[in-house]
């Protein structure tokens, strides 16, 4: 069942066009992640829904109540809609029990009870109640954000970009920690964030906007898997893309024949994402010819070392000699592998490379 939707919403600024007739439905219960390049429209997107800005065609609707139709618009106070802004948006000279109250009336029963509540609901120790925000720390300072909008029991949560100023560790913490916070309590969110990890972590279903256009939406696993675009692709995350001969459910590539879902046939790219690609090592003397089978092999001309994982750069030799049509140079020079860093290959030494599961075709 679908809370809020979003119908061909249109907002210009001048000439530049911020939105261009974009459409998206949120579910109840679910969070949504608004993903996509600076200047892309997600803040814009994030503050029509609020009803910070109002469109200049389309409609926006939220349980069934349209709050705007093209200018004619419902204020934002008269929404019921929660937001968590980038840096907290606290008031410097409340404490954090009149912060997370500010939004109950004060004549709201039991108050004092429910900012406590609210308080353990986010994970704060009682005993900050009395602190003022620079006694906190960044990731305590969204909790009391979080707070504080939650107060209002909101029909719908807006985060935008509320983790990007901490640290990446507490980052992924508290993103988490909200994560399982809005599934326990079943609140609708949406998250517009520039972190494309962020969002396939975060979100049931991602929407993709680029020049105020959208460009894809749906479930994380879906999105990075089988984007819409190569662009898609590796905006969402680090990928390998080849052109290949594709016909009856295999492509035909420098990696040598790889399974696909399509039926289509010709030339086409074809999408790997690295964790299908594994490379194990072989004997400094192994030749092609001393195998039966239909493998992929080349040496290792280089070593980025990331951490827990490391790129490798293997150029490819001459095994899959039926494919080398002009178009395809990607037989020509090295191969950038993302893999583990456990038990790294040495530069100069040969790997085989297989490839796990299917392509994705972009047709």
């Amino acid at each position: 069942m679908t809370l809020l939707s979003v119908k061909g919403v249109s907002k210009r600024y001048g000439p530049v066009c911020a939105l261009d007739n974009v459409s998206v439905d949120v579910p109840i219960g679910s969070r949504t992640a608004v993903v996509g390049p600076s200047g892309s429209g997600k803040t814009t997107l994030l503050r029509l829904i609020a009803g910070f800005e109002i469109p200049d065609t389309g409609q926006v609707t939220l349980g069934g109540h349209l709050l705007a139709d093209g200018p004619a618009a419902v204020p934002a106070h008269r929404r019921g809609i929660g937001i968590v802004a980038q840096d907290g948006a606290l008031f410097p000279h409340l404490t954090v029990a009149e912060n997370i109250g500010f939004g109950l009336e004060r004549k709201t029963p039991h108050r004092d009870k429910r900012i406590l509540a609210l308080m353990d609901m986010v994970e704060l120790a009682r005993q900050m109640r009395d602190r003022r925000p620079h006694q906190l720390s960044g990731g305590q300072q969204q909790r009391v954000a979080l707070a504080r909008a939650l107060a209002r029991q909101p029909k719908l949560m807006l985060f935008d970009e509320p983790f990007s100023a901490l640290d990446a560790g507490l980052r992924e913490g508290i993103r988490a920690s909200v994560a399982e916070l809005l599934r326990a309590e079943g609140i609708t969110s949406i998250l517009v964030t520039h972190d494309q990890a962020e969002a396939l972590s975060f979100a049931d279903q991602v929407a993709i906007l680029r020049e105020g256009k959208l460009l894809q939406a749906g479930p994380p696993r879906e999105l990075y898997m089988r984007p819409c675009d190569p662009g898609t692709a590796t905006f969402l995350g680090d990928a390998i893309i080849l052109p290949a001969n594709v016909e009856d459910g295999w492509a035909d590539c420098a990696l040598g024949r790889i399974a696909t879902p399509t039926a289509y046939r010709g030339v086409a790219k074809i999408m790997l994402r690295p964790e299908q690609v594994v490379v194990s090592p072989l004997s400094a003397d192994w030749s092609a010819s001393q195998s039966g089978e239909d493998i992929c092999s080349g040496h290792i001309t280089r070593i980025e070392f990331g951490g827990a994982s490391s790129a490798i750069a293997v150029s490819l030799l001459d095994r899959h000699l039926d494919y080398q049509p002009e178009f395809d140079i990607s037989y020509r020079i090295p191969l950038l592998i993302k893999t583990s860093s456990v038990e790294l290959p040495p530069v100069g030494s040969h790997v085989q490379i297989k490839v796990l599961g299917q392509a994705h075709v972009f047709v």
